[in-house]
């Protein structure tokens, strides 16, 4: 029957597509680094450090401080006001002359053809006098006072963006939790994808690029009236494999805040992977490769391992292994069929290759979750990307809400 060869095909497939993931991609980033303090020393390089802040007052005020006391020579803070009804303004223009780096654009009104992000974000470049832009957030606070002087350091031999990593803070329950691993794996994925030259986003909480890279691509022009997309779809039409590099010091690391609803946080993944339709052709594909090769290794391990085709033969060193489990009285505790035996210790040898890789990643990046519960919080990723991939499939991207 077709049946015989179908779901096999299909499982074996998705099987075969993780293994090239995890073994060619995902390892790319667990070469190790070394920190290249000596090269920025005589690389001084003017940085302009651009926050967004909308009604973002408490978290100005915890900051600038740290910005403003960065180890790094040639650096400016731009402080985007985005119409803000908390004070802001009123605050940068007090404590302008307090902070020696810092300078500010007030936003008073946007125009119709941008939103707000965007706008906001255009005219702290505007503002900057520095050759190299580096973004992040108000909520967003770097873990070194050498965090420029890391993201730097990558930007040498020709390289024009520079992709950092940045971690959600640790809270206790399940939602804090997830939101850490899903934080995890888009930094897995960018990251291993920008190392083997295929760069296709980044997350402007920790973002540094050329000014001139910024102006050469027209800005945000070609997606100006969308919410998302100052960041990834961004990053996505100027980066390439020669231009790009990543930050994986720790150093070079800024901890954000995590929504703390579930709500909220639906609303900004809605927004997050609504503009994943604009990315590149190749792009989409080989994400898409990878999370419907993740999805189908789960969805076709049923079919597969209850439907045994007519082809199948057990090979002579299962037999071997067959009668030695059946000598020391396992077989009662193993599947019923030769068949499912092989399925399940396929799909098992998946999860435990899976879970070593995203362990040993997951150290990399500096322990984002508990290595003893990535298998759960995977699996909760398994639920959520068909949640979310359904829901991006319908959603129209300039109708998700910004705030």
């Amino acid at each position: 029957m077709i049946w015989d060869y179908i779901f096999p095909a299909i499982f074996g497939t998705a099987i075969l597509i993780q293994l090239i993931y995890l073994l060619f991609v995902f390892t790319a980033i667990l070469k190790r680094e070394v920190s290249s303090e000596t090269e920025t020393k005589s690389k001084p390089v003017g940085v302009s450090i651009i926050v967004a802040a909308w009604n973002e007052l408490d978290n100005l005020k915890e900051l600038l401080p740290l910005l403003d006391n960065q180890d790094y020579p040639n650096f400016e803070i731009v402080v985007v006001d985005d119409r803000s009804s908390d004070g802001t303004y009123d605050y940068l223009r007090t404590n302008e002359g307090a902070y020696k780096n810092l300078s500010f654009v007030n936003v008073k009104a946007l125009p119709e053809h941008f939103t707000a992000k965007k706008y906001a974000v255009t005219m702290g470049i505007k503002k900057a006098t520095k050759e190299v832009i580096l973004l992040t957030d108000a909520d967003c606070r770097p873990l070194s006072k050498n965090w420029i002087k890391e993201m730097v350091a990558k930007l040498s031999d020709g390289k024009e963006v520079v992709l950092g990593f940045s971690p959600y803070n640790k809270y206790p329950g399940l939602l804090n939790a997830f939101i850490r691993y899903e934080t995890f794996q888009t930094a897995l994925q960018y990251m291993s994808f920008a190392k083997v030259g295929m760069p296709f986003m980044g997350v402007g909480r920790n973002l540094m690029y050329r000014r001139e890279c910024f102006w050469q691509n027209k800005g945000f022009s070609t997606h100006m009236g969308l919410l998302s997309g100052d960041d990834d779809l961004f990053i996505n039409e100027v980066s390439k494999g020669s231009n790009t590099e990543i930050a994986l010091n720790y150093d070079s690391y800024v901890s954000s805040e995590p929504k703390t609803t579930f709500d909220s946080w639906v609303t900004q993944k809605r927004r997050h992977l609504s503009v994943g339709k604009k990315y590149k052709a190749r792009d989409k594909f080989s994400i898409a490769m990878l999370w419907l090769s993740f999805l189908a290794c789960w969805f076709f391990i049923i079919p597969a391992f209850v439907s045994e085709p007519s082809w199948f033969v057990l090979p002579d060193w299962m037999r071997v292994s067959e009668q030695w489990l059946d000598s020391i009285g396992w077989q009662q505790y193993l599947p019923y069929t030769n068949w499912m035996r092989v399925v399940t210790g396929v799909f098992i040898s998946w999860l435990l290759l899976r879970w070593l890789i995203l362990s040993l990643t997951n150290k990399k990046l500096g322990l984002t979750v508990s290595s003893g519960k990535i298998l759960l919080l995977d699996f909760l990723y398994f639920a959520y990307l068909v949640v979310f991939g359904i829901m991006s499939l319908f959603s129209n991207p300039k109708k998700i809400k910004w705030r």
